[in-house]
């Protein structure tokens, strides 16, 4: 708390806008914090969840547009972006705390309107604007029947409350019904098949918009999932789906190969890495729910890191093609060393704590099929072909200085510098656990 408003004192602008966002954003991060505290001994009171689900997303959303922030503040609308991030954060914040099915899609869909309007305003090329309608109807489609379900809830119960006493022997809804919960939260994962508009908003987005759009809105869709796990009927949907979602967590991997524009394989990465939520899911025991979350929580942290990498090396190269982007150990040993600790903690290797997520990802889905351990060594030996592939290009092939369009100075590290700071405490959480 203390380390985020002075760094913010030092390192921002001292615009007025800037500092009053910051504050803001301490402030409601201490008030969470006492309430917290305060409640500790209750898992929901009154229309908020207090529950370990919702402290580690709150965690990892004001960290997300905390160094969001930080990097963005090369534009100079600070006033919109200011009020642009508070609507964000609101918005997380609904539906990471909420009880109440219906402002949990009430908060999902309006945590569309963010980045929508920082895709549009702030995106560089001029098919922003199909980005942003491909991801708009996308989510519409499939959202809407959430509606049906949701005034069924409460017709069947006669309340929206997801926790409740007088609920506590709810049953699962039928197949159909599932299908519709879990498309209505998979298409924000995304689940490969739903995926075709992430693509493309994170190449039309600015760089803040793809950190938090993978640092903060993928995460929604898994935690609601998790919200309405109750409602779902896992053994239906295990015996369609389960071999899809092993099939293309691993097809998703060998598509991460074939990339050449750094952002994109960035962006194919997340989907790799999100395709291991309905897994999980469909687990259904403690382990699997508390590697869900840790998963979540990492690649909250890994994903705007390298995104953020993604935006450093476009200003020093005006490209996103790995061939250009060469040699970087010569030209830049600094950013070489941040990508070499960003290349470990997203691949998961220890010591960084993002090895216990996989870990525990594994031991709960062998529950599902013994087999299950040759998919995932399969899975992580393409992990890291594809992340040994931009590193070695970047980092360790020969130096082209000629295609550098710019000298980086140390006040565009900032952000990098502030983001690998704040990762370390933050992935102390797990001791928490």
């Amino acid at each position: 708390m203390v380390f985020l408003l002075l760094s913010s004192v030092s390192f921002i602008l001292f615009s007025f806008s800037s500092m009053a966002f910051v504050v803001i954003l301490c402030g409601f991060w201490f008030y969470y914090i006492v309430s917290s505290s305060m409640f500790s001994n209750q898992a929901y009171y009154f229309s908020f969840l207090n529950d370990e689900i919702s402290l580690f997303m709150l965690f990892m959303t004001v960290f997300v547009l905390f160094i969001s922030y930080i990097y963005a503040l090369s534009f100079n609308s600070t006033y919109k972006m200011s009020v642009v991030f508070l609507f964000m954060l609101l918005f997380c914040f609904g539906v990471f705390t909420t009880n109440s099915l219906f402002f949990l899609y009430f908060f999902y869909e309006c945590s569309l309107l963010p980045i929508l309007y920082i895709i549009i305003k702030w995106g560089s090329y001029p098919e922003r604007s199909l980005s942003a309608m491909m991801l708009l109807i996308y989510t519409s489609i499939f959202t809407f029947p959430f509606i049906m379900i949701m005034f069924s809830f409460y017709t069947l119960q006669g309340s929206f409350l997801l926790v409740d006493t007088s609920l506590s022997n709810v049953e699962a809804m039928g197949f159909l019904s599932t299908f519709i919960i879990f498309t209505t939260f998979a298409v924000k994962l995304p689940v490969y098949g739903l995926h075709f508009w992430l693509p493309m908003a994170h190449v039309e987005a600015p760089t803040f918009g793809s950190m938090i759009l993978a640092g903060v809105l993928l995460k929604l869709g898994g935690v609601g999932l998790l919200r309405c796990l109750k409602f779902l009927d896992l053994a239906a949907l295990s015996s369609i789906f389960m071999s899809y979602f092993m099939v293309f967590m691993l097809y998703v991997t060998v598509v991460c190969l074939f990339q050449s524009d750094f952002k994109r394989l960035v962006a194919y990465s997340s989907v790799s890495h999100m395709m291991a939520i309905p897994i999980l899911l469909l687990a259904n025991n403690l382990m699997s729910v508390k590697s869900l979350v840790l998963l979540m929580l990492f690649h909250g942290l890994s994903s705007p890191l390298l995104f953020m990498l993604v935006g450093i090396t476009y200003s020093m190269f005006s490209s996103r093609q790995l061939i250009v982007i060469r040699g970087l150990l010569l030209t830049s040993p600094l950013l070489s060393f941040i990508m070499v600790l960003a290349f470990f903690f997203t691949l998961s290797a220890p010591p960084f704590p993002s090895f216990v997520s996989e870990v525990y990802f594994l031991v709960s889905s062998l529950c599902l099929s013994s087999s299950f351990i040759y998919v995932f060594c399969i899975f992580t030996f393409l992990s890291l072909l594809y992340n040994l592939n931009w590193l070695s290009a970047m980092v360790f092939s020969s130096a082209t200085p000629s295609n550098m369009s710019t000298t980086l100075s140390y006040m565009c590290f900032m952000p990098l510098f502030m983001s690998v700071l704040l990762c370390a405490p933050i992935s102390l959480l797990t001791m928490l656990f």
